[in-house]
């Protein structure tokens, strides 16, 4: 009979992994053969059990420091992999090639866009750099579900509960995004409500090819 692993156990596993990316690997989206970026990667609690996979992974992030322990995480879970695979750049402007990775991830990234532009611009590099046929997995705190129930500062920009501004996207400026980009949607958009809080939406796109 099988037991359950204690919570250290199973974190000395999956690190903080975010249960919707491992939805994707339960149904094979990724593997060890993947090559992923993790665009906005912070200290790397997304990549803790995929960097023990094997799977060639990189990642991004504007914060020195979150790289710094990225890059020590990957020395100590995965040796092989070069430093380099791990830079601090701004997800707008993404330093990899074309079509240099079969899944790309943005995990509580979007949000964070100074303006309807810059959101934009961040998509379209996150697109860029996506294979054909490859999958985007972005999860963002989106106005879906709490119209109506934060303050509206200006544009696309709300007063969030814990005091801070962030930029959110409705459905209809996803919708345009996947029409613009010609995309494929994945699965249905998935938003989880945290008690009128916020509202975090999982958009799961494909890349025609």
């Amino acid at each position: 009979m099988l037991s359950i692993p204690s919570p250290g156990a199973l974190r000395n596993i999956f690190g903080d992994l975010d249960i919707y990316i491992f939805d994707q690997l339960l149904k094979g989206r990724i593997t060890e053969n993947t090559p992923l970026l993790d665009a906005g990667c912070g200290s790397g609690r997304n990549l803790h059990y995929l960097l023990q996979a094997g799977c060639p992974v990189f990642g991004i992030d504007h914060d020195p420091e979150s790289i710094r322990q990225v890059q020590a995480l990957a020395a100590t879970l995965a040796p092989h992999l070069p430093a380099t695979n791990f830079l601090v750049a701004d997800v707008a402007d993404i330093p990899f090639d074309d079509a240099a990775f079969k899944v790309v991830i943005c995990s509580a990234v979007l949000h964070f866009a100074r303006s309807e532009a810059h959101f934009r611009r961040i998509i379209q590099e996150l697109w860029r750099v996506l294979q054909p046929g490859g999958m985007l997995l972005c999860r963002l705190s989106t106005i879906i579900g709490l119209e109506n129930k934060l303050p509206h500062l200006h544009e696309r920009f709300y007063q969030m509960p814990h005091g801070k501004t962030w930029f959110l996207a409705d459905e209809a400026l996803l919708l345009e995004q996947e029409n613009i980009l010609s995309a494929h949607r994945l699965e249905p958009l998935k938003t989880v409500l945290v008690e009128e809080q916020r509202a975090m939406t999982t958009w799961v796109l494909q890349k025609p090819g």
